[in-house]
């Protein structure tokens, strides 16, 4: 299959026993269809999940940074803090859909490693910044080198799935950052201890460490991430001859592959783009909110800056172990919206119980952000699969992801005023 030109698949004849050629009757046998995904998952789920945990923690670190001290050493007034935060999603929004688009016409396991390589220098120069401008500029530059990351990667993996499959591969991208969080508080607590090594505090070795690290996964996914099944070095041919009748089964659904400008303007013209985009949005304002302000949420509850970093972890690793087990039962049932609902319930009890209980009640406080964290990520996961399923046609289906996350993205410029209100707002 020729994936740059958008080429039907080409059947073969010499196939093996576990599938058939029989055009409208195609069929794959299950008992091999089901070595095939596990042989995917066990490959593409830790590519993918080493790829977003890299991104999310480089762009929310900002928030264990700013409780352990960043903005008394910037001297950042006002709401610096916040516009430093908004200035990561102006140029992440803006190439977020040109990148969907173009993702077709370049190696996709060339572009990801490169665009992680450079975000990764600029985390580690935001280790050594002097004042608010210098983090700004960081900022910036952060948003648009990740800005294709997610409608990117999304698209890409559903080149390997069928639709009723992606529900739980999607969460692959989506519980990164939920266990960014995790990690993020626990590489904090860790590397804040080496304050005042060479000099230097220990919310700057934070950037330093983290972006150095991406360095080094920037260039394992370099050898690590295919362009596509039939470049894949860890499927052998008898699993390629199964991905194509998978392909060619898919193709009754997702639509036509060829590069087609027309396919842009039927994305827009479609009111399940708008619908989700809407839905993106709000789980958006939640979901930065939750990430980039969660440890000085928990500061404001009265806790040291230790233990904040903390207890940051238990609540973004039970959102991640939730959110996976929801995807999976999407799957199984094939339903998204039936998820998605009570997840919005759980959360919006979560925020009542904030906005309600006296903040000396820290302990009720710090369980209401156990009901909000799950269901964020299973509203924005369940979402960001439903736009790839209500989608045929390769470029409508990149383009209605990309306005998807262009919009869901444009909360970050709402996220920002929110330090400016009490810890409630948040």
């Amino acid at each position: 299959m020729d994936t740059e030109k958008g080429v039907k698949v080409e059947l073969p004849t010499d196939v093996s026993s576990d599938v058939s050629p029989h055009g409208a009757d195609l069929y794959v046998d299950p008992v091999a269809e089901k070595t095939l995904l596990v042989k995917l998952d066990l490959y593409l789920a830790p590519v993918m999940t080493l790829i977003f945990l890299a991104a999310y923690l480089d762009r929310a670190n900002i928030g264990n940074a700013a409780s352990a001290g960043m903005t008394t050493d910037l001297n950042l007034k006002g709401n610096q803090l916040g516009n430093a935060v908004t200035l990561f999603y102006v140029l992440y929004v803006v190439f977020e859909v040109p990148c969907s688009i173009v993702m077709k016409k370049f190696h996709v396991g060339r572009m990801i490693p490169a665009l992680m390589f450079c975000w990764a220098v600029v985390i580690i120069g935001t280790g050594f910044m002097k004042n608010a401008s210098q983090l700004y500029a960081s900022r910036l530059l952060l948003g648009f080198f990740e800005s294709g990351m997610f409608p990117c990667l999304a698209v890409y993996l559903s080149t390997f799935y069928k639709r009723e499959e992606q529900g739980l591969r999607i969460a692959y991208l989506l519980v990164s950052a939920a266990l960014s969080g995790a990690f993020g508080g626990l590489f904090a607590f860790a590397l804040l201890k080496m304050d005042g090594v060479a000099g230097l505090e220990g919310w700057r070795w934070l950037f330093i460490v983290e972006g150095c690290a991406t360095v080094v996964v920037s260039i394992a996914i370099y050898f690590l991430l295919p362009d596509d099944f039939e470049s894949a070095r860890f499927l052998n041919e008898e699993d390629k001859k199964i991905m194509r009748f998978r392909a060619e089964i898919a193709a009754r659904y997702n639509g036509s592959e060829e590069f087609d400008w027309k396919e842009v303007r039927k994305a827009f013209t479609d009111p399940k783009l708008w619908i989700s985009c809407f839905s993106q949005f709000m789980g958006d304002i939640c979901s930065f909110g939750l990430s980039t302000f969660l440890p000085l949420i928990i500061k404001g509850f009265g806790y040291g800056t230790i233990k904040t970093q903390l207890l940051t972890i238990p609540v973004f690793l039970s959102a991640a172990i939730i959110f996976v087990l929801f995807s999976w039962m999407s799957d199984h049932f094939g339903k998204r919206v039936a998820f998605m609902l009570p997840s919005v319930l759980v959360t919006a009890i979560g925020y009542a119980i904030q906005l309600s209980v006296p903040i000396k009640t820290r302990g009720v406080l710090y369980f209401s952000t156990f009901l909000i964290a799950p269901g964020i990520y299973v509203i924005l996961g369940l979402n960001a699969t439903w736009v790839l399923n209500s989608h045929a046609g390769y470029l409508k289906r990149a383009t209605a992801m990309g306005s998807n996350q262009t919009i869901g993205n444009a909360a970050g410029l709402v996220v920002c005023f929110q330090s400016l209100y009490k810890i409630r707002s948040v």
